[in-house]
């Protein structure tokens, strides 16, 4: 694969994955004029988290992973098409029933909860909301099967676009519900539950109908004993405790953020839309993008092209995530100033998600490589190794929270998050050279270097270009400016580099 094919991929993928962070990251602007960092919307977040964690787990998780293996097996064998649909139908059957059996769960524990243990507070709030998000889960799960279809007729924009359809209707409901519902933040939440539960069936309804297109309508089938459900099922178990890692991870840093004051878990939220944005446009976007490439180097045994490769994947998320970093530490408060800062999100609320932004931001690059390599391993075949690291995470997690959440609050939460994503990184890396291929790093630290001494000058130019022009020009100016600085001088710095690693081999290539 060409560094030009290699570009033009994952500018497709960022472009899609752009699309829907924006409608993402303008929902919350929106949410944000609404309830700020408020305890109510605290509580809304872990209700909405938990259905969330079992969301990654079991639907877009787990039975993805298990899912879309085998039916595009199925698909290239060139099996009858009533087999496939077959296979779609039982997957479609034991989702509902899975998720149905968990609200059921749910619903009990969540009342046993509000009569005899929690009487008052946000618990009591988390328990009452998880009635009216819990059902979110059964809508995506099935919106998952269909993505899941979609995907292995390699249809991607409609699964790139599902998630804008939940920010619509949460956005309408904020502007449409809330007025109608009483003047008390605790009344009005409801209105947002509401918002999430018709933007989750809005998803289904989404990716249903180009999923019947493609031959695959759903339909209740008990066909437990189809031997590709047999397949799948054991495939669940190891895919599980993989795919739970992140979730539980996530659920974890806003449980804790949940004991500590009123506003800790929505700051911790608000951060986290900021920070993944780069993230999730550039990094998983080009991890994405080479792991077919990886796959392939590796079954034609090119072991040279595979390295070539991942230090390629490496260099570019270095050239893209270093800058940002330092960026985004440099602009924190003008960023969510000019985000989030009115109606409720008062100064305050800008100081305590500033904070967060900052300490998420040191985990950029360290996030950005621990996809990469985890889909290095993935393209060896090694899936138990990242499970292994990332089970061992999870701890780690819980105990750096708890250290650092005792002077730093839930800053420290945020600055957790980024030690162990950066710790990962470094020990997958370390085990992916031991086990698998001994990629010579030391060839690529000149280029690291290079754009590390470049982003920290931006850093020093940004910060004293804010002293300079501070209180002279209006925040959106300012903050247009100082990007547009930041980013030119980087670029200019990074110039020689830029051309020696990217723009002269697509010359070449080119040529041919």
């Amino acid at each position: 694969m060409s560094s030009k094919g290699i570009f033009r991929a994952i500018s497709l993928v960022s472009l899609g994955t752009l699309v829907a962070r924006i409608c993402g990251l303008g929902r919350e602007v929106a949410t944000a004029n609404f309830f700020g960092t408020s305890g109510i919307y605290d509580a809304f977040l872990i209700a909405f988290m938990i259905p969330n964690f079992f969301r990654g787990l079991l639907a877009e998780g787990a039975l993805n992973a298990a899912f879309i293996p085998i039916l595009s097996e199925y698909e290239a064998s060139g099996r009858d098409g009533k087999e496939c649909t077959e296979i779609f139908r039982v997957s479609y059957t034991i989702s509902l029933l899975a998720t149905l059996l968990l609200y059921s769960v749910v619903l009990l524990v969540s009342f046993g909860m509000t009569t005899f243990f929690v009487q008052s507070g946000k618990w009591a709030w988390v328990w009452t909301l998880l009635r009216f998000t819990f059902p979110y889960l059964i809508f995506i799960s099935v919106t998952a099967l269909n993505i899941g279809v979609l995907n292995v007729r390699k249809s991607f924009l409609i699964p790139a676009f599902s998630p804008v359809i939940l920010d619509i209707f949460w956005i309408a409901s904020l502007f449409l519900l809330l007025p109608v519902l009483g003047t008390s933040l605790e009344d009005r939440i409801y209105g947002l539950c509401i918002g999430v539960l018709v933007g989750g069936f809005g998803q289904f309804l989404f990716t249903l109908v180009p999923a019947i297109r493609q031959g695959y309508t759903p339909k209740l089938s008990f066909n437990f004993g189809h031997p590709a459900v047999r397949k799948m099922g054991k495939l669940l178990a190891p895919v599980v405790i993989g795919m739970a890692v992140g979730p539980v991870n996530l659920l974890l840093d806003y449980s804790m953020a949940g004991t500590l004051f009123d506003g800790a878990v929505s700051s911790l939220w608000y951060g986290t839309r900021i920070y993944q944005l780069p993230l999730g446009i550039f990094a998983i976007s080009i991890s994405t993008v080479l792991l077919p490439w990886f796959s392939e180097n590796i079954s034609s045994k090119d072991f040279t092209g595979f390295e070539k490769n991942l230090k390629f994947g490496f260099k570019l998320l270095v050239m893209l995530m270093v800058p940002f970093t330092f960026g985004m530490i440099a602009l924190r408060s003008e960023i969510v100033t000019l985000l989030f800062s009115r109606g409720l999100f008062s100064g305050d609320s800008v100081k305590l998600v500033a904070g967060p932004l900052a300490y998420y931001s040191i985990g950029l690059a360290g996030y950005g490589g621990g996809a990469l390599i985890t889909r290095a391993f993935y393209s060896f075949g090694d899936t138990s190794t990242p499970v292994k690291v990332g089970v061992a995470s999870i701890m780690a997690n819980f105990l750096l929270n708890l250290i650092l959440m005792s002077f730093m609050k839930h800053e420290g939460i945020a600055l957790s998050t980024s030690l162990v994503g950066t710790a990962n990184f470094f020990i997958l890396l370390g085990l992916f050279r031991k086990r698998h291929l001994r990629v010579r790093v030391k060839e690529m630290a000149p280029f690291f270097a290079r754009v590390s001494v470049a982003s920290i000058a931006m850093f020093i130019l940004l910060r004293y270009y804010l002293k300079l022009v501070s209180g002279r020009l209006s925040l959106p100016a300012v903050l247009f400016s100082a990007i547009m600085v930041g980013t030119v001088f980087c670029i200019a710095c990074l110039w020689t580099a830029i051309k020696r690693e990217f723009g002269f081999s697509l010359m070449k290539r080119r040529a041919r």
